[in-house]
């Protein structure tokens, strides 16, 4: 479960921004309780465009790719991505510093460091198991490192013990060391990291892999389909169409001919297609059978991305992991959008409290009876174009059962784009 973020150097983040899923008003509902905390089960991001709303959860996503290592940084010589602040001299050849606040099982974990596109200047891990945080390690450039030989036994057999520094290149994590090294605390923190999943909303080919695949499941089909049923968009059934694309096309494919010697040799290619069903009637409107659609071709956006974001919201309520959606609302109706984040609220389908933070325009969803104040969030550029966040529950003047649309569009709590007069 997340518990914090925070970030600074970032695209449009200049100066450290700290967002939380804790709660922070006294409002009921939509939260579960870890240990003496109180978490959220949704958050919702709202600004003008270009405010940053996106960069936030990109900022998130980052971190994630950073511990995974998705760039595959292995020689010394190899360069990590770096997007710092621009806007600023101050800023645009600084470093970055990232720091994930998060549950595993019982334990509280803070993890961060701060890395440029060569050099980790610091990371640092530390456990809290019983309301006292223990430091497992930090790391810092021109200072001397630590590792806490009796609680971070895994990291220890890297540490010198006379030069107090840990025997790593600087342009490398420590915690991809440890895990390497089959360390328990590091393989449980690159395990969160791997359930902290990050979607594009406005680009449905993103997930669609994994929707595909989910469909082979015949239990998870079967869940996916109903999904979509009870969502009243006129789809009855789904159904994956498995086809052997012919040799001779394969053969025509402008590709190198080791390439297509090698899919040739590997059984040929498979093509996939997914079908919807929907009810035909006759013209005593009686239901007679069901006529085929091609989901990707025929139906509408909205209905396709429904479909196949279903597949990794269902996968998230499932396993009690944490979604990450910029633009959530994109092709999708209000009444679509508060479906899919009622699952989420809904402690009978959400029992392994999963966690939904997505970023959106759509302001019918900013009602009382959806959200609590400290689940909406705000992103606002100061005038240098640097980005601002800050929960409805750090206003002082806002009730909890007040109109937040009406004051929203009204500019009460700011994150409004302030538009000017054009003349030609």
């Amino acid at each position: 479960m997340l518990l914090q973020f925070s970030a600074n150097n970032y695209k449009s983040i200049k100066d450290t921004v700290t967002f939380s899923m804790a709660t922070s008003s006294k409002d009921e509902g939509n939260s579960f309780k870890k240990r003496k905390y109180e978490l959220l089960k949704c958050a919702i991001i709202y600004g003008a465009n270009a405010s940053g709303k996106s960069n936030l959860l990109k900022a998130m996503a980052f971190m994630g790719e950073l511990v995974l290592n998705k760039m595959k940084v292995i020689q010394s010589t190899d360069k990590l991505p770096h997007f710092p602040y621009r806007l600023s001299t101050q800023t645009q050849d600084s470093s970055s510093t990232f720091e994930i606040v998060c549950f595993i099982e019982n334990i509280k974990y803070r993890y961060g460091f701060e890395v440029d596109n060569h050099t980790v200047y610091s990371e640092w891990l530390y456990a809290d198991e019983k309301g006292k945080e223990s430091k497992l390690f930090y790391r810092e450039l021109d200072e001397e490192d630590y590792v806490n030989q009796n609680k971070f036994k895994e990291g220890y057999s890297f540490f010198d013990k006379k030069k107090l520094k840990i025997n790593i290149s600087k342009n490398q994590l420590f915690i991809w060391k440890c895990d390497q090294n089959e360390g328990v605390i590091s393989k449980s923190i690159l395990n969160w990291f791997n359930n902290f999943n990050f979607i594009d909303g406005m680009n449905n080919d993103d997930y669609i892999k994994y929707t595909l695949d989910q469909m082979k499941n015949k239990e998870f089909k079967e869940t996916m389909v109903n999904l979509v049923k009870t969502a009243d968009i006129g789809i009855e059934d789904v159904i994956l169409e498995e086809e052997e694309v012919p040799l001779d096309v394969i053969e025509a494919m402008p590709l190198p001919e080791e390439l297509k010697q090698e899919m040739l040799k590997n059984g040929g290619v498979k093509s996939f297609s997914l079908n919807t069903y929907h009810k035909q009637y006759d013209e005593k409107n009686n239901e007679i059978e069901n006529v085929i659609f091609n989901l990707n071709n025929e139906e509408s956006k909205g209905t396709r991305k429904f479909f196949k974001m279903s597949a990794p919201i269902l996968n998230t309520l499932r396993e009690g992991t944490i979604l990450i959606i910029d633009e959530l609302d994109a092709s999708l109706h209000s009444s679509l959008t508060k479906y899919l984040i009622k699952l989420f609220h809904d402690e009978k389908i959400n029992t392994k409290n999963a966690q939904l933070i997505f970023a959106t325009h759509d302001t019918n969803l900013l009602t009382s009876t959806m959200f609590r104040r400290d689940q909406i969030w705000l992103t606002q550029k100061d005038k240098y174009g640097a980005t601002d966040i800050y929960s409805l529950a750090q206003f002082k003047d806002v009730r909890k059962n007040e109109d937040f649309e009406k004051q929203y569009i009204q500019g009460k709590y700011g994150a409004i784009p302030y538009l000017g007069k054009f003349e030609f």
